[in-house]
């Protein structure tokens, strides 16, 4: 009888279920285990979901983003243990029989170490997840957002929150309206990618920003893209660092804080002035004097 035929007759759970079986009872040789199923496996099907999530917030909402994460972060997870384990078990057998003793060791230690950082990372997604579910569910940083056309057709308000949507909502009131040219801001901020959207929208309209009222964090990006920036006399305007979904102000992703930092100096502010905003909390806001505005550029008049 051929082995197939054996182990089909003895039941053998290795022939039941194939290659996973096999990964995880550390059957494959270890430097497949190693490299093939964990790192290029399970750590590149990792870097792929980041990957997706960026590319599908700059296309798309922060809701979609949420729900990708949700449906795909416990896949990877799952995979991740499979992976690690079998490799684990692959070592451990060739530990124990003595064929590989010492790239055994190397990879049991290399395994404990991304393990152990990983670990740590594992105990921070529960806030992580809880905050995609809540996005997934349909909920905005701030309050929703409102876009009025002036009487005589020239100014564009939009106060509120900068909410999933609110690049679209001014991007077609001023297309409605030819003779627009400033978009007068009231907002306490939102999602940054959103303000980049809106941004993009002033800039190819070539609009004037003005802020009478307030307009913090990622509405200062809003504001920046005016050809001419003005405030009135009670204007607040306001910066602080950004903060991804499910992290908290002091423990910010580096990567972020660098892209955030790109799009301010983009928009033309000077190093030591991007580097006041990207040094202050999520939680804190620093509200820059006029002279202070006007000096760095913030505003034009």
């Amino acid at each position: 009888m051929s082995r197939r035929g054996e182990a089909r007759r003895h039941g053998r759970p290795e022939a039941r279920a194939g290659f996973f079986w096999r990964h995880l009872v550390g059957e494959y040789s270890l430097a497949r285990s190693y490299w093939l199923h964990t790192v290029l496996l399970a750590w590149g099907l990792a870097a792929f979901g980041a990957w997706v999530f960026r590319e599908l917030g700059d296309r798309s909402s922060m809701r979609s983003v949420s729900v990708a994460v949700l449906c795909f972060e416990p896949v990877v997870i799952a995979v991740w243990l499979w992976s690690m384990f079998g490799t684990t078990m692959s070592a451990l057998r060739r530990f124990l029989d003595g064929s590989q003793i010492v790239w055994s060791l190397l990879a049991l230690i290399s395994l404990g170490v991304g393990t152990a950082a990983t670990v740590r990372e594992l105990g921070k997604m529960g806030p992580y997840l809880k905050e995609h579910w809540a996005v997934a569910q349909g909920k905005q940083p701030t309050e929703a957002f409102d876009v009025k056309l002036s009487d005589d057709g020239r100014v564009v308000s939009f106060s509120g929150g900068i909410n999933d949507g609110a690049a679209a909502a001014i991007d077609q009131a001023i297309g409605a309206a030819p003779k627009v040219g400033t978009l007068l801001l009231h907002s306490p901020g939102g999602w940054l990618r959103e303000g980049k959207r809106m941004a993009e929208v002033v800039k190819r309209y070539q609009l004037n920003t003005r802020v009478e009222g307030e307009c913090f964090s990622a509405c200062t990006l809003v504001l920046l893209a005016g050809a001419n920036r003005s405030a009135g006399e009670r204007a607040r305007i306001g910066f602080h660092r950004g903060r991804s979904i499910g992290q908290s102000a002091e423990d910010r992703a580096v990567p972020a804080a660098r892209e955030e930092s790109d799009l301010y100096r983009s928009a033309g502010l000077k190093p030591e002035f991007v580097k006041r905003i990207v040094s202050t909390p999520n939680d804190d806001i620093w509200i820059p004097t006029r002279s202070e505005l006007l000096r760095e550029d913030v505003l034009t008049r």
